[in-house]
């Protein structure tokens, strides 16, 4: 693995989703081996997550008349016949080149965007990143306090939760936390170790997606350096299981997660 450090640019567009998923691995892989730097990226990303729930109910405003109106004529005013001459000049010079390639050469294809994960699983994996190493802080509430642990984070994400047992696996539950989300909508990460150590730990999100209830549900594969994981959505709400283990045993305990939170 390399050990140099990605840049402030690769950083933040590795937040924001906009980096391949060979580029995106292994700033995750830095990330996970940097704890420090994987909590300013995670507080960063709360930061702006934060900052978008600000207003968010005007941007489902309708465009003020007034406002409409004014872009309007001031379209119009600015759209005079030497614009117009330009833009037929353009558009006649466009279709040649179209037509040129079309028929000289194989056109070339589209850009194809990279495939993005949802932004609940980069979420997830940020904070895998953050709290896995901690040894004396691994989760806000401790096991022992289990009860008030699901009934306070319930309460937070308006959603009956659960955590789920994973004794038969190997898995202890240790606790879990409450996180920032997008939106700054309230998430819920759950821990669990086991005796050798490895923990693994559980992200649960309640997601504005109307109509999901009809979605089917579906295990999808997430890898971003020597964290793995599945995600899924079950009506509005989103799991994200990740830990730095085989494909075969993280698919054995998201079934058994699914199969108790059915």
């Amino acid at each position: 693995m390399s050990t140099r450090r990605p840049d402030e640019s690769m950083l933040h567009a590795w937040m924001d989703g906009e980096l391949s998923p060979e580029s995106a691995a292994a700033v995750a892989q830095w990330l996970a081996a940097h704890p420090d730097e994987a909590a300013r990226m995670a507080a960063l990303q709360a930061q702006t997550a934060g900052l978008q729930a600000l207003h968010v109910q005007v941007l489902d405003e309708p465009v003020p008349q007034q406002l409409h109106r004014a872009l309007q004529r001031r379209a119009s005013l600015q759209w005079q016949w030497p614009h117009a001459l330009a833009a037929g000049l353009m558009l006649s010079v466009g279709l040649g080149v179209g037509y040129g390639v079309g028929h000289g050469r194989a056109a070339i294809p589209p850009v194809r965007a990279e495939a993005r994960l949802p932004l609940f699983v980069r979420e997830a994996a940020a904070a895998h990143a953050v709290y896995v190493p901690e040894q004396r802080h691994p989760v806000e509430v401790t096991a022992q306090q289990q009860a008030h642990l699901v009934q306070w984070l319930s309460k937070r994400l308006g959603v009956r939760l659960k955590a789920p047992v994973l004794e038969a696996q190997g898995f202890l539950l240790m606790g879990g936390r409450l996180l920032p989300g997008e939106g700054g909508q309230a998430r819920a990460q759950f821990m669990y170790e086991d005796d050798a150590g490895q923990r693994v730990t559980l992200y649960v999100s309640v997601l504005a997606r109307p109509g999901a209830q009809a979605a089917p549900v579906a295990f999808q594969w997430a890898s971003e350096g020597s964290t793995h994981g599945f995600y899924w959505m079950d009506g509005q709400q989103g799991y994200a299981l990740s830990a730095a283990l085989p494909r075969e045993r993280l698919q054995l305990l998201a079934d058994a997660i699914y199969r108790q939170l059915e």
